[in-house]
């Protein structure tokens, strides 16, 4: 029996049963990493994302590379050569349209060069001297995979191709992303430019808590037009999964010779997104339609506690003064087999008094979880807010 985090009270010892995990922030964006013992496995070296213990099992697929990640903790369900070095094609372009975001002011205006006109492959037909929107550009790029709009707005926003590479790959390297290296904006085939289904996945878990990102490769059809042009143009997203999988909302298509098909592929139902990556695929939008469809059937994602909300409350020293709330900085979340959620309970670990002065911010205690029984991590407990002494009217004063 599960019982709701802020119901929770603690003058000492406090037991109670209930599913949990232990979060931590993901390198260069929001999530949370959970527990890595059961029901997960160590995925040392590589600690930015967690294995549930069956991610080698789950829905055949035909690609060479593939992985299923839950987008909020980033617990990985599925896995099949997932640090396997390959082409990520246009997938690339998650990346480019990421640091432009982050790094340019979307309204600035963008000219584009015969340089980034010349830009064979997928192409979005532009033409030397267009003028564009930056915002325009990237959508219509992230949309068509147009390779000479990603190579206008690497020129735009790093001054240079060669420039804006390095910052994509410093931005890969504040990601956690080991196995990957870029060499140019767009994913044409070069040597030396590659990645991995696992990295590619995080990749992607960064870039959709961006809320323009997100917004962008959400999106089915766009009009795209030139500032100095009224005459729009109806641009389709590449991906199919937008049209014919309940919940889709992302992200990225890629297709070359030496890449095979791939794709990035989330989608989102009551709150819970999953993100899919296939790579080298015979049927990219079966595999990752099955993959995403085998994360919505058979997990669930289980919060305890949320920032800011109390799970405890804790007596302070002094007698005159009430008590202390005690409570996570982070959403507590864990993401387990629907038939797992029951062999997860915790147990609420406070003082049974604290000094008369508590500072807020200040750790008081352990979330601990267990797993089956069995004790696997401590997730630390913080004083967020501290009280002062009883009005006379027998009101509290906090601060």
């Amino acid at each position: 029996m599960f019982v709701p985090a802020r119901r929770l009270r603690a003058w000492g010892l406090l037991v109670c049963a209930a599913a949990a995990a232990v979060v931590g922030f993901v390198a260069g964006g929001p999530g949370s990493v959970p527990v890595l013992s059961p029901p997960y496995v160590n995925p040392s070296p590589y600690p930015e994302l967690a294995y549930h213990r069956a991610y080698n099992h789950g829905p055949a697929t035909s690609a060479a590379s593939a992985i299923l990640v839950e987008a909020k903790t980033g617990t990985i369900l599925y896995a099949k050569n997932e640090h396997q070095l390959r082409e990520p094609a246009s997938i690339t372009k998650v990346m480019t349209s990421l640091v432009a975001i982050e790094r340019a002011d979307l309204a600035d205006v963008v000219s584009v060069s015969a340089n980034a006109a010349r830009v064979g492959g997928s192409s979005l037909y532009l033409k030397a001297g267009d003028v564009y929107k930056l915002e325009e550009l990237i959508r219509a790029t992230m949309l068509r995979s147009g390779n000479d709009g990603a190579t206008a707005i690497a020129e735009h926003v790093g001054g240079s191709v060669s420039d804006f590479v390095s910052l994509m790959n410093t931005r890969a390297h504040s990601m956690g992303l080991k196995k990957t290296r870029f060499v140019n904006p767009h994913g044409l085939t070069a040597p030396g430019h590659y990645s991995t289904a696992y990295d590619i996945a995080l990749m992607c878990m960064v870039a959709l808590a961006n809320p323009k990102f997100a917004d962008i490769v959400s999106t089915a059809e766009h009009w795209a037009s030139t500032i100095d042009d009224d005459r729009a143009r109806v641009v389709y997203n590449t991906n199919r999964l937008l049209w014919s999988f309940a919940g889709a909302d992302g992200i990225k298509t890629g297709t070359t010779s030496r890449a095979g098909h791939c794709l990035a592929a989330s989608a989102t139902r009551d709150g819970l997104q999953f993100i899919a990556v296939v790579l080298r695929s015979g049927a990219r939008w079966h595999d990752a339609a099955v993959l995403l469809e085998y994360g919505f059937q058979n997990f669930t994602r289980v919060t305890l506690a949320r920032r800011g909300e109390a799970v405890a409350e804790a007596l302070v020293a002094h007698l005159r003064q009430p008590y202390a709330e005690i409570g996570p900085l982070r959403d507590v979340d864990i993401v387990l087999r629907k038939d797992e959620v029951e062999k997860v309970t915790t147990h609420v670990d406070v003082p049974a008094r604290l000094r008369a002065t508590v500072p807020c911010g200040r750790m008081a205690g352990h979330l601990r979880i267990f797993y089956d029984g069995e004790e696997v991590s401590s997730y630390p407990l913080y004083v967020f807010r501290s009280v002062s002494r009883r009005g006379v009217l027998g009101l509290t004063h906090g601060m």
